[in-house]
C-alpha cells in the first residue's frame, strides 16, 4: 500500500508541475510576437486546466477527505477538466453552453465553500 501512495503522490506532483510549467508557457506565449495560434494555442490553454484538474482528482486518494468534502473537491476538479475540454472545442453553441456550465459550477463550488465556512465555528472568535 505505501508503494501505491508513493506512485499516486508522484503522479499528483508531476501533474501539478506540468500545470505550473504549462501555465508559465501559456503566459509567455502571450508575449511572443510569433507565438502559437489556433489549435496549438488551444491545446496550450487546455493543458494546465486538464492536468491540475486530474491532479486534484488523484490527490483525493491521498488525502481521503470525508464524503461532503470529497464531493466538493470532485466538483471543483471536474470544473477544471470541463474548462480544459471547452478550450479544446471549436467555438460554437455547445462550447458556449459548456463554458456557461463551467461558470455555474465555479459559482456553486465557491458558494458551497462560503456557506461551509460561515457555518463552521471560527477559531479566532474565541
Amino acid at each position: 500500500m505505501p508503494t501505491r501512495n508513493r506512485i499516486l503522490q508522484f503522479l499528483v506532483y508531476a501533474l501539478v508541475v506540468l500545470a505550473l510549467v504549462s501555465s508559465a508557457g501559456l503566459l509567455a506565449n502571450d508575449f511572443i510576437a510569433n507565438g502559437l495560434h489556433g489549435r496549438p494555442a488551444d491545446a496550450l490553454s487546455a493543458l494546465p486546466l486538464l492536468s491540475v484538474g486530474l491532479a486534484f482528482v488523484l490527490a483525493q486518494g491521498i488525502v481521503r477527505p470525508g464524503p461532503a468534502e470529497l464531493l466538493r473537491n470532485l466538483l471543483l476538479a471536474a470544473t477544471f477538466v470541463l474548462w480544459g475540454v471547452v478550450q479544446l472545442m471549436a467555438q460554437g453553441h455547445l462550447s458556449k453552453v459548456l463554458g456557461d456550465a463551467v461558470i455555474a459550477l465555479y459559482v456553486i463550488d465557491l458558494a458551497w465553500t462560503i456557506f461551509a465556512g460561515a457555518a463552521a465555528p471560527s477559531k479566532s472568535r474565541g
